[in-house]
């Protein structure tokens, strides 16, 4: 008796994408880090909480290590399970973190002291005194731990780019927001929101920073490209800063008395947001104009 066997085709196997998609770690921290933010505020401006002083500053340290948990767990615990993870992510955000406090923080709060000049200066030279002050030296030394730690080693894929330079950010925003609950005393809504503040201005530059890296490493090596977006990310720290605070004093409220700090936060969320967006179009349109030219080219 004869067996037949029925041949039928192999199932296609989807292709896995080997590294982790950093965006959507980046939606997940941030949005977590807004809820968070959201329910503080809720909480003690509208409900009225209140906590005992000794609980307030425990608190707001650990408030200010947030950031920094949620990019542990989404971004660098999630790297194990990729089939090719990003190396160094962890050395990065902590060689940013010496530097901001052994020479960022030092130099502006001693050196420069550019909130003592600038406070009563009219916008345009607050805009242009805080760009290249607080920008120049944030955006330029995150740079240039990236440059010199990743960016010849562990690029491999445009996105790297978004990934280390985010973990930058991560080090640099956590020694700004231990420095800011260390050094006052204040409650947890308003230190959730200074703390969302420093975090996402450091993720928008680092953003921008990135597709100049990226671009800069495997497309378009011009200086200039690179140097205009560094230029532009210290620029968005110039201009967000006064404006951000011009917002807080200029008494706008919502429903009540709710002060207007709320109106500073949003343009943090608004402006990460839209930056977000660009720059991951800006990536995509680079990744589709790379696999163009290598189908041209077979």
């Amino acid at each position: 008796m004869t067996n037949y066997r029925l041949l039928t085709p192999p199932d296609e196997i989807e292709e896995i994408y080997p590294y982790r998609r950093v965006w959507w770690s980046l939606a997940l921290e941030s949005g977590i880090l807004f809820g968070a933010a959201a329910v503080l505020y809720i909480a003690f401006s509208f409900l009225s909480v209140r906590l005992p002083e000794a609980v307030l500053q425990p608190l707001n340290v650990l408030l200010a290590v947030l950031p920094a948990g949620l990019w542990l767990v989404f971004s660098v615990w999630r790297e194990r399970s990729a089939t090719e993870p990003r190396r160094r992510l962890l050395f990065v955000a902590l060689i940013t973190a010496l530097v901001a406090n052994a020479i960022a923080l030092p130099f502006l709060d001693h050196v420069l002291q550019p909130d003592r000049w600038l406070s009563l200066a009219n916008a345009t030279n607050r805009i242009i005194g805080y760009t290249f002050t607080v920008g120049i030296i944030q955006e330029v030394l995150k740079y240039i731990v990236v440059r010199y730690l990743a960016w010849d080693t562990e690029y491999r894929v445009r996105l790297d780019s978004v990934a280390y330079t985010l973990a930058s950010a991560i080090g640099y925003s956590t020694v700004l927001n231990l420095s800011f609950v260390l050094n006052n005393v204040v409650t947890p809504d308003v230190a959730i929101i200074q703390i969302v503040n420093y975090v996402t201005l450091n993720f928008v530059g680092s953003l921008i920073a990135a597709y100049g890296l990226a671009e800069v490493r495997f497309d378009n090596p011009n200086p200039f490209l690179l140097t205009s977006m560094i230029g532009l990310a210290a620029l968005l720290n110039g201009a967000v800063i006064p404006l951000r605070s011009g917002l807080v004093n200029a008494g706008f409220s919502l429903v009540g008395s709710a002060p207007g700090v709320v109106f500073g936060l949003a343009i943090s969320i608004g402006l990460l947001v839209v930056v977000a967006f660009v720059v991951s179009f800006l990536f995509n349109a680079a990744e589709r104009r790379a696999r163009e030219a290598a189908a041209r080219e077979v």
